[in-house]
């Protein structure tokens, strides 16, 4: 069978299993990039497909400055076509077979706290002289992103109805696991939102079906969120990790400060398994120096 057309039946397989939209991008993106490789190697056919033929496009993606994390990403996606393609009786022979996943740091990326309030200086700055759709906006995205730890893609698919003031509560129905879930609403946050739709209402003379849209009204993208938070790490001169999952490492940092204990840390951040959350735990140790003094238990006995 040609290369191309084994693409498209997974593709087409999948979308039949109801993959996520995320999910089957990263497969689309993923053949994108094979199959160009594939057409400058001359391979066509899925009879050409060895191990060594997917360990030569893995160490031609590292030589391109792919990461560890995106070369795994990329061999769990190769391992899922070559077990559907041996299931289907396309080849005979598992193609990733004996290739493992590389060594990656999973240690999570952290924003440097005079980071953060440099960018929420400058956006309430922005939004209290310029006072436009814009900077209010952009301004109620990052609180909110820090303020709720909700995911990039969780953010831009949420509707007014999913945010309930009465019960301060916020509905994800679009979460990372498919499942519908729900997130706390603070009162702080809560006022944000509420003020944000005020002036959206005002703006756009109705209320919009998104909370996050464009002067159009239209839903904002994940990518137009990707954006705003690149230009405002390039227009601040930050130099360290900014990101719009990065927020989300926020949150949990200052649950972590505020003396939320590690169950609580859990359920607010959604990880399914406490180990995640570990991870946090020994990576700001050095940050609770503070809580050991307040908490110090020599208090008393020297």
């Amino acid at each position: 069978m040609l290369i191309e057309m084994a693409f498209k039946e997974l593709i087409a397989e999948k979308k039949f299993q109801g993959l996520t939209e995320n999910s089957l991008k990263s497969y689309v993106t993923l053949f994108s990039v094979l199959g160009e490789w594939f057409r400058t190697q001359k391979i066509e056919h899925t009879q050409d497909l060895s191990p060594a033929v997917i360990k030569s496009f893995l160490r031609h993606c590292m030589e391109k400055g792919n990461k560890p994390k995106t070369i795994n990403s990329k061999l769990k996606l190769l391992r899922a076509w070559s077990k559907w393609m041996v299931e289907e009786g396309i080849i005979e022979n598992d193609i990733c077979k004996g290739i493992k996943l590389i060594r990656e740091d999973d240690a999570p990326k952290i924003v440097r706290e005079e980071d953060i309030q440099l960018a929420l200086r400058h956006l309430r700055r922005k939004k209290r002289c310029e006072d436009s759709f814009y900077s209010i906006r952009n301004y109620t995205i990052m609180v909110t992103l820090i303020g709720s730890g909700l995911r990039v893609n969780e953010l831009v698919n949420l509707d007014w109805d999913d945010i309930n003031f009465a019960d301060s509560l916020i509905i994800i129905r679009k979460s990372k696991s498919r499942k519908q879930g729900s997130v706390p609403l603070s009162e702080s946050l809560a006022k944000e939102l509420s003020s944000w739709k005020t002036y959206i209402e005002n703006k756009l003379g109705e209320t919009p079906v998104p909370v996050f849209v464009n002067l159009k009204g239209e839903r904002l993208t994940k990518n137009g969120v990707q954006l705003f938070i690149k230009r405002l790490k390039r227009d601040l001169g930050i130099q360290g990790h900014f990101s719009p999952h990065a927020m989300r490492n926020v949150f949990i940092k200052r649950l972590l400060m505020n003396k939320a204990n590690l169950r609580e840390i859990q359920l607010l951040a959604r990880h399914s398994k406490i180990e995640v959350t570990r991870q946090y735990i020994g990576y700001f140790q050095h940050e609770l120096k503070d809580v050991l003094d307040e908490h110090d238990p020599l208090r008393g006995l020297i």
